[in-house]
């Protein structure tokens, strides 16, 4: 079965994507769902998004050992916490409504916190602001696997580094909480908790290219975070599309 899976060219391809998600969220701070959810979900439809999410929490274990004297410890507490019951809505909704009409209210909203940041002041991250984020990103996460969003959103007037540290340290919970989850309803059976162990190569890849460019983005690195949060509310549009062509 293992020999089978390995000599099958889509899954080197899927393998590939994910790779490319990685370098992106090491360099970015997220990234990777973004860069490999549409592509998947055409590809491997079933890894979306528990291996998707999987491969997230391999990453973001390697992100924090490496930033963890960034990381601002405190001040993500909140947002874990409030993380819970969005990842619970997700979760039921999941089991409930439409995943194409998940997608576009996650590109919605997204696109809303991307309008509201481009036009407006910078504002601190506030305690208020880090729950509101954290209870979004449990919803977005779990429904479409795009978290990062909400909380990149919120972070987004940081030093670049501390915002990588902080990212990775939340994702590391989140991500885990939301495998739990997908466990818990049946989206994440053995089979696929194989197929996310099989990416920790492609994961260890895109972390070593991830670092070589990360001095690259840091000097334009706000403009680069907005667009990537434009570009997963396209990501999640084309899920939405892909998915009901499917059905």
């Amino acid at each position: 079965m293992l020999a089978q899976t390995l000599s099958d060219p889509t899954w080197w391809a899927a393998a590939a994507v994910i790779a490319l998600g990685c370098t992106v969220q090491t360099a970015m701070g997220f990234g990777l769902a973004l860069v490999a959810a549409p592509l998947l979900v055409l590809w491997e439809p079933d890894w979306v998004p528990a291996v998707v999410t999987c491969a997230a929490l391999m990453l973001s274990l390697l992100n924090t050992a490496r930033l963890r004297r960034s990381v601002e410890w405190r001040m993500m507490l909140l947002p874990m916490l409030t993380r819970i019951p969005g990842t619970v809505l997700g979760a039921w909704l999941l089991l409930r409504l439409d995943r194409a009409a998940l997608q576009l209210l996650v590109a919605a909203m997204v696109l809303a916190g991307v309008a509201v940041s481009a036009i407006g002041r910078a504002f601190p991250a506030t305690p208020l602001r880090l729950g509101l984020a954290g209870l979004a990103s449990g919803f977005t996460g779990t429904t479409t696997s795009i978290g990062g969003p909400p909380m990149a959103l919120v972070l987004q007037h940081g030093a670049a580094e501390t915002i990588r540290a902080n990212l990775s340290f939340y994702f590391v919970y989140s991500c885990a909480l939301s495998l739990t989850s997908y466990r818990l309803i049946g989206r994440f059976d053995d089979a696929l908790v194989v197929a996310g162990l099989l990416q920790l190569p492609a994961v260890a890849a895109g972390f070593v290219f991830g670092r070589r460019i990360r001095h690259w983005t840091d000097g334009r690195f706000r403009p680069l975070l907005l667009g990537l949060c434009s570009a997963s509310a396209l990501a999640a549009v084309i899920g939405a599309l892909a998915g009901h062509g499917a059905g």
